[in-house]
Order: structure tokens, then sequence, then C-alpha cells
């Protein structure tokens, strides 16, 4: 691989061009298309709120998230729905995605040390690094569920 490729992938990697080119929505939509219903997974989106562009740090952070999110679902859950809300509001943007995989014990997944869970570390680290709150619930045999709060007031 070229040094410019490396750089690509690298840049791609910090803020995926699609936030840039149509905000945080359209490009949700975009990946959930090109990596989670093209894998037979079905997926409803649903958005409340005044649909807004965000500060470039929170739609890069709501992004990674539920990517993330959807990782997991798609690595570990063997889910056949996922049910992802967005909620816009005046103190802040909250998005919830819940499949309804094989879930898993939340409690002894966070008591891992710390090279087993980097993925929810990551997403816990992203929310608090804004302000923000994320909670992961889920039990064996009753799916998964994220919750994300981001404030927008502060920016």
């Amino acid at each position: 691989m070229s040094v410019q490729n490396e750089l690509r992938v690298t840049i791609y990697a910090l803020r995926p061009s699609l936030l840039d080119d149509l905000g945080l929505i359209p490009a949700l939509r975009s990946y959930v298309e090109h990596c989670v219903t093209s894998k037979g997974i079905e997926v409803e989106f649903t958005i409340e709120g005044e649909q807004r562009r965000l500060p470039s740090e929170i739609e890069t952070a709501l992004f990674r998230i539920t990517q993330e999110a959807l990782n997991n679902t798609l690595s570990h859950a063997r889910a056949h729905k996922v049910q992802m809300d967005a909620k816009f509001g005046d103190e802040g943007v909250d998005l919830t995605i819940k499949d309804d995989g094989c879930g898993f014990d939340a409690s002894e997944t966070k008591a891992k040390p710390k090279g087993q869970a980097l993925g929810l570390i990551g997403m816990q680290e992203r929310a608090e690094l804004l302000d923000g709150q994320l909670e992961v619930v889920s039990k064996p045999g009753q799916g998964c569920c994220v919750r994300v709060h981001i404030p927008t007031t502060k920016v």
C-alpha cells in the first residue's frame, strides 16, 4: 500500500467523509444499507425532533458509537432485526441501537480485563469525552440495547 493510500485510510478512520458530505443521519443510513441490511438484518430507523447538522466531534462520536454497536451486532448477536432511534432535542442528541439477538451479560463484560472489551470501552470513552452518557443493557437471550446521550448545549 502506498503512503498516500495509507494516509487516506487513516483520515477516513478519523472522520468518515460521508459525515462531511451528508451529515450524521444520511451517513448512518448509508452505513446501515451497505454494512447491515446487506447482511440480511432488517433495520428500522426512526428520527424524532428537528434533524440538524451537529459539530463535527459530536457527529463523529455518534457515528463511531453506532458503527461499533452495529459491528457487535453483526459479529456476535445473531440478530434478525435492529431498531435505531435518533432524537434531536434542544439540549442534546439521544441515539438508541437495539437488536433482537442472543444478548450477553453486560455486567460480566464490563468486568473483563481492558483488552477484552475494547469496543464497549471505546464507545464509553467517546461519549464521556463529550460529557455524554452511554448505557449498554443486555442479558443472555434478550438482545442488546445501546443508548447514548450527547449534550449539545456546551458547543
